[in-house]
């Protein structure tokens, strides 16, 4: 419920406050597992994605998030789960996995970190992982105008028109494995990031 309640209302102020505009939305599946890949240059990417794909998303946040209790349960109420920056959490991956397994939507932002100029970087291999061991299906989504609504090292953002395009799911044979592959995977979501990116 606090999701649902969160998200209307900053879906509203998003409109309001950055124009927010959503190109492709209708490219969202409804039901069954999903990964929602995107680029990321800024802290509101992931309220930005999740309030412009239909369906409920869930989170990686960072460990440190959880360490304040009372921030720890609004996280998980919005369905945020954390992940450790330092090397691979298999814990956090395991926990991706599990909600695929129940048909959830799970946001990932494959370069693994904040772009520091607003250019698309390499991408790390686990979201590869996720999409061979679970069958899911990757939405590419490309946002424009966030690094000028809050770029690195500013606290209040700039009320700059952000706009989120979202391309048409790709779908990777399971049946492969291994790191080269979950590799060519991720290049491959990062080349249908980068075309949707306005010419």
């Amino acid at each position: 419920m606090a999701y649902f309640i969160s998200r209307a209302i900053l879906r509203v102020l998003f409109k309001i406050l950055f124009r927010l505009e959503v190109i492709g939305a209708e490219n969202c599946p409804e039901y069954g597992p999903l990964i929602v890949a995107s680029n990321h240059v800024s802290f509101l990417d992931p309220i930005l994605v999740g309030v412009s794909v239909s369906r409920p998303l869930n989170f990686m946040a960072r460990d440190s998030l959880f360490k304040h209790k009372i921030f720890a349960k609004v996280l998980r109420a919005v369905n945020a789960f954390p992940l450790k920056r330092d090397g691979v959490d298999l814990g956090a991956m395991r926990s991706a996995i599990d909600k695929l397994a129940e048909g959830k939507a799970v946001l990932i932002f494959p370069e693994g970190t904040r772009s520091k100029d607003g250019t698309l970087g390499s991408p790390r291999p686990g979201i590869g992982l996720l999409a061979a061991n679970s069958g899911a299906s990757i939405l590419p989504c490309y946002i424009e105008g966030a690094i000028d609504a809050l770029p690195r090292h500013v606290v209040f953002p700039r009320f700059k028109k952000i706009s989120v395009y979202m391309g048409k799911p790709l779908r990777f044979d399971t049946r492969d494995t291994g790191k080269e592959y979950y590799t060519k995977i991720a290049m491959d979501t990062m080349a249908a990031i980068r075309g949707l990116k306005p010419r």
